[in-house]
């Protein structure tokens, strides 16, 4: 076949003209379509150590997460820090420390502003499921970023609310953004019977779906339910699926998973909310307030974006 070809060509000069017309063809049809240019993340902690210039959209990016309790971005004593409710945090090789603790960084956990979503193979998650990272750094940011230094404190700043039908405890300050992810699910509703069908499923009680102080599995770190800025929905019947890793999840078998509906996903990130889904570590009922986390990965923040 080749040699027939290649006498054809010789004998006929157009053939070499159309060959080669169709190989531009194609190679331009499997050229990819160019994309808008999209601003780079902000690399993990862990790998911004030595860039300061990171260091400073990090900081600024804390801040435009959470507007009326960050400001004051300002490199400071050979570092970056920020205002947080009034108190100075230093970025303290990660750690986010107040001034009085910035020398014992060593003694805290760094923070990780990971990918989201999660991308891997399900070997790395395999590994992940192994191997968990538990770092997520010292409590003081947190603790002062809600006024959450201890459990009464953090007690006096949650509110009954019912989401969906949920009643929970969750914090003051998010209040208003999970009545816009209601409001955006509602109106999903009205034209996708999936998710009326998911809402009536809920389990409605208790209380500590939204807010519970205590540590994150399996750690000595607090989890983000101690704030009231986490909460779970679970169906009444898990009718044998399964959400969390830690509750025997298999992850070569992830497609016998709880999932909530997709507009229910994309309505919660809309307003500054992580889907525990989206992690390599699964928890698929988990939604948590995080908007920073949001906007390093480029998410658009609906009621940060006017």
């Amino acid at each position: 076949m080749i040699d027939w070809l290649r006498k054809s060509i010789a004998r006929k000069p157009i053939l070499l003209f159309i060959c080669g017309a169709l190989a531009l063809l194609l190679a331009s049809s499997c050229r990819p379509t160019p994309q808008e240019p999209i601003a780079p993340r902000i690399p993990s902690t862990l790998r911004i150590l030595d860039d300061l210039e990171a260091q400073e959209r990090l900081m600024l990016t804390f801040a435009k997460a959470h507007p009326t309790k960050i400001s004051g971005v300002e490199f400071m004593d050979n570092d970056w820090t920020m205002l947080v409710n009034g108190v100075r945090f230093f970025f303290a090789q990660g750690r986010f420390l107040p001034e009085e603790l910035r020398d014992k960084w060593e003694e805290f956990y760094p923070y990780d502003f990971y990918d989201y979503p999660w991308v891997g193979t399900p070997r790395e998650r395999r590994a992940a499921f192994e191997n968990p990272v538990r770092s997520v750094g010292s409590p003081f940011l947190f603790d002062i970023l809600y006024f959450s230094l201890t459990e009464d404190d953090s007690w006096d700043k949650q509110v009954k609310y019912s989401f969906l039908g949920v009643k929970m405890l969750i914090h003051n300050h998010i209040e208003p953004f999970l009545d816009l992810v209601q409001e955006r699910i509602r109106a999903a509703a009205k034209t996708d019977p999936s998710i009326n069908e998911w809402i009536a499923e809920l389990r409605t009680s208790p209380p500590s779906f939204g807010w519970n102080w205590r540590n994150i599995a399996s750690t000595n770190r607090r989890s983000l339910h101690s704030y009231g800025i986490a909460l779970d929905l679970l169906p009444k019947d898990m009718e044998n699926i399964q959400t969390y890793w830690q509750w025997g999840v298999d992850e070569t078998d992830l497609e016998n998973l709880y999932m909530p509906p997709e507009a229910v996903i994309r309505a919660f990130e809309a307003y500054g909310f992580l889907w525990g889904g989206n992690w390599s570590l699964i928890d698929t009922m988990h939604f948590e307030y995080r908007p920073e986390i949001l906007l390093l990965n480029n998410f658009v923040i609906e009621h940060l974006n006017h």
